[in-house]
């Protein structure tokens, strides 16, 4: 499984427990002796950790096939994958529609940012990875668990700012 798939399970995976903790706490603040939260705790785990789930439908509808080809695309020079490879992720996912809201705006913040300078093939992949990482988590979480080799603190900055 290439890097950058495991980083989308990453994504989906930190997603999910979110949204779990988010249900916890909302159970949790019923309770009189509950303690306040300001925000959802990260989980994060090691990729190569992640297996990938079952698959959940036998194929995407028409209008799915074409958001997925248009993410393929604009991914492509980052993640690697076939349409075929990102077809069959999307139909292991319990809702796609939404996992494709939220690729798409992955997608939004990773053109926006790459559009508007000249990068190498390792900063595309760094952006890339800024934004898969925002997905998931609060910037702040986001700026301390970065390791950046091409670009800087402020550069991640400028890229979460479009997410």
């Amino acid at each position: 499984m290439s890097n950058q798939r495991v980083r989308a399970l990453l994504v989906l995976t930190c997603l999910i427990a979110i949204g779990c903790d988010r249900r916890e706490q909302s159970s949790a603040g019923n309770s009189p002796s509950a303690a306040p939260s300001s925000r959802p705790q990260v989980q994060w785990v090691d990729p190569k950790t992640i297996q990938p789930g079952p698959i959940q439908r036998d194929s995407l509808t028409p209008e799915q096939m074409e958001r997925v080809r248009r993410l393929q695309a604009v991914f492509i020079e980052v993640d690697g994958q076939s349409v075929e490879q990102w077809v069959d992720n999307f139909k292991r996912d319990l809702n796609p529609d939404r996992e494709l809201d939220i690729w798409e705006a992955i997608a939004k913040a990773y053109t926006a940012y790459c559009s508007k300078r000249t990068l190498s093939p390792e900063a595309k992949r760094e952006v890339y990875k800024v934004v898969l990482l925002r997905s998931m988590a609060p910037e702040s979480d986001v700026l301390e668990r970065l390791e950046l080799k091409v670009l800087t603190k402020d550069d991640a900055v400028a890229v979460m700012q479009g997410f």
